[in-house]
C-alpha cells in the first residue's frame, strides 16, 4: 500500500513565447538559469532523507521543465525508477472558441510503465483538474500496489500540484476542499502521509533548501473560475495524441 507521497513542483521556467522553436512539443518550454541552479539543491534535499523515508518511485510529467527536474533526483537515487505519466500533466483550461481545435497532447512513450491517463484534449475547469488528479492517483496507486511500492515522488506542474493536495485530504469532492492552500513555488516539495481513507500533510511548498526561498509562487486566484484559453488550431495535427482514446479523463458533471 502506498503511505507517503512527495509532491515536487518542476524548477523556474521559461515563459511559453520566450524559448522559440526549441521543443518541438507545444507549449513545453525549458528550465531558466535560475531553474537550473534550483536542481541540486532539490536533489540534495531529497537525497539527504533518511533511507526509510525516501521515494521508491519517481513518477513525472512529460513535459521537458518536469524531466529536466526529475533527472538530478534520480541521479541522487540510482536505484529509484523514474517513469513517465501523462496524467501529472499541465493544466489547460477548456477551449474556447471551440472552433480553435484541441489542446496539445503530451508526450507519453516509456518502456517501463504504459500511460495510465490523459488530460481532457478540449481543457478542464478548475474543478475537473481536481478530479482528474483524484483518478489519477487511484491508478498510480493500484500500479504501485502490484509493484511492492510505499513511497513515491511526484514531479508535476503548479495547478497539479495544488489539485492533488487537496484531494489527498478528503473523500469527497472539489467543494469541500477548496478552500485549503497548498503553496506550490518552483522547485517546491509537498510530503504527505497516509492516514486511514485520506491523507495527512506534513509539509506543504517547502522551499527551505532553496538559497532563494520560495519563487514564482502560484494557486488558482491567479485565473477566473471561468478561465478558457484557444485550442492549437483547427488545423493543427497533434502528433502525441495517444492511440487508445479511452485513455483521456473527462470529468463527469
Amino acid at each position: 500500500m502506498l503511505t507517503t507521497l512527495y509532491v515536487v513542483r518542476h524548477a523556474h521556467r521559461m515563459n511559453h513565447g520566450a524559448f522559440g522553436p526549441a521543443s518541438d512539443v507545444a507549449r513545453d518550454p525549458p528550465l531558466t538559469a535560475r531553474g537550473e541552479e534550483q536542481l541540486g539543491h532539490l536533489a540534495s534535499f531529497v537525497a539527504a532523507m533518511p533511507a526509510n523515508e525516501q521515494p521508491q518511485l519517481l513518477v513525472c510529467s512529460p513535459y521537458t521543465r518536469c524531466l529536466r527536474t526529475a533527472m538530478p533526483l534520480a541521479e541522487a537515487l540510482p536505484d529509484v525508477p523514474l517513469v513517465v505519466e501523462p496524467g501529472l500533466s499541465e493544466w489547460f483550461a477548456p477551449v474556447w472558441p471551440a472552433s480553435t481545435g484541441r489542446h496539445p497532447s503530451p508526450r507519453a512513450a516509456e518502456h517501463q510503465w504504459t500511460p495510465l491517463l490523459y488530460p481532457d484534449p478540449m481543457g478542464e475547469s478548475i474543478s475537473d483538474i481536481h478530479a482528474r488528479m483524484k483518478e489519477v492517483l487511484r491508478r498510480i496507486e493500484a500500479r504501485c500496489e502490484a509493484w511492492h511500492v510505499e513511497r513515491v515522488l511526484f514531479v508535476t506542474h503548479a495547478a497539479p500540484a495544488i489539485a492533488l493536495g487537496r484531494m489527498l485530504q478528503t473523500t469527497g469532492s472539489y467543494d469541500d476542499v477548496a478552500h485549503l492552500e497548498i503553496r506550490a513555488a518552483t522547485a517546491s516539495v509537498s510530503k504527505y502521509e497516509r492516514d486511514n481513507d485520506v491523507w495527512r500533510c506534513l509539509y506543504h511548498g517547502r522551499t527551505s533548501f532553496l538559497p532563494h526561498g520560495e519563487e514564482r509562487l502560484w494557486d488558482f486566484s491567479f485565473v477566473p473560475s471561468n478561465n478558457t484559453e484557444p485550442g492549437m488550431g483547427a488545423a493543427w495535427h497533434d502528433p502525441y495524441m495517444p492511440t487508445d482514446p479511452s485513455l483521456y479523463f473527462r470529468a463527469k458533471l
